[in-house]
C-alpha cells in the first residue's frame, strides 16, 4: 500500500495516543456499521476524529473544514461512546489541538447563530501563535476575521492526556 500524506500526518497523533502510559488498544471506528473514515476507538470507549492541515492561510489560520456527513458521524458516536474528541493536526506549527465534541458543537452552533438555516460545511480555524496556546474559533458569516464565538485559548501540552482524563 502506498503511503499518503494523511497517513504520516495523523499517524503523528495516533503515535502520541500509542506510547500514553493509559493506552491499551486502537481499532477503527464503526458506527451503525459503517467505517468511519479518519477515525478510532482508543482502548474501548474513547472515539477519535482525526483531520490535518499541512500549512496556515496567508491569514495565519489552520483551516479544517467539517462536513454535515462528518458532523452527523461525530454525533451518532457521541450516542453510542463514552467520549468523543476532535484532533486537529496542525502540521507546519508540529501541534496537534485536542478539542471535546462539546467544544467542536459549541463553535459550530455560535456560527450557525450568525446565519439563517445551515450550512454544508463548518470551517474551524486555529492559530498557533509561538509561545503561546492555541485560538480556535470559527468566523461569524460573512465576515472574515471576526469569531462567531470568542476563540477557545487550548494550551499545546493539552493531546494526548486529555483523551485518558
Amino acid at each position: 500500500m502506498k503511503i499518503r500524506t494523511q497517513h504520516m500526518t495523523l499517524g503523528a497523533a495516533l503515535m502520541q495516543i500509542a506510547e500514553h502510559e493509559r493506552f491499551t488498544a486502537i481499532n477503527p471506528l464503526y458506527v451503525r456499521g459503517n467505517k468511519v473514515t479518519n477515525a478510532f476507538l482508543i482502548n474501548d470507549s474513547t472515539c477519535i476524529f482525526l483531520k490535518y492541515g499541512s500549512e496556515p492561510k496567508p491569514t495565519g489560520e489552520y483551516q479544517f473544514t467539517f462536513t454535515a456527513e462528518q458532523i452527523s458521524s461525530l454525533e451518532d458516536a457521541e450516542e453510542h461512546y463514552r467520549t468523543v474528541f476532535v484532533c486537529l493536526v496542525c502540521v507546519e506549527a508540529q501541534d496537534i489541538c485536542g478539542l471535546t465534541a462539546d467544544e467542536l458543537h459549541r463553535m459550530i452552533t455560535a456560527r450557525q447563530d450568525t446565519v439563517e438555516g445551515d450550512e454544508e460545511s463548518y470551517q474551524v480555524l486555529i492559530t498557533a501563535p509561538e509561545n503561546g496556546r492555541l485560538r480556535v474559533y470559527t468566523n461569524t458569516a460573512g465576515r472574515r476575521g471576526v469569531p462567531a464565538l470568542e476563540p477557545l485559548l487550548i494550551p499545546r501540552n493539552r493531546f494526548p492526556g486529555f483523551l485518558f482524563e
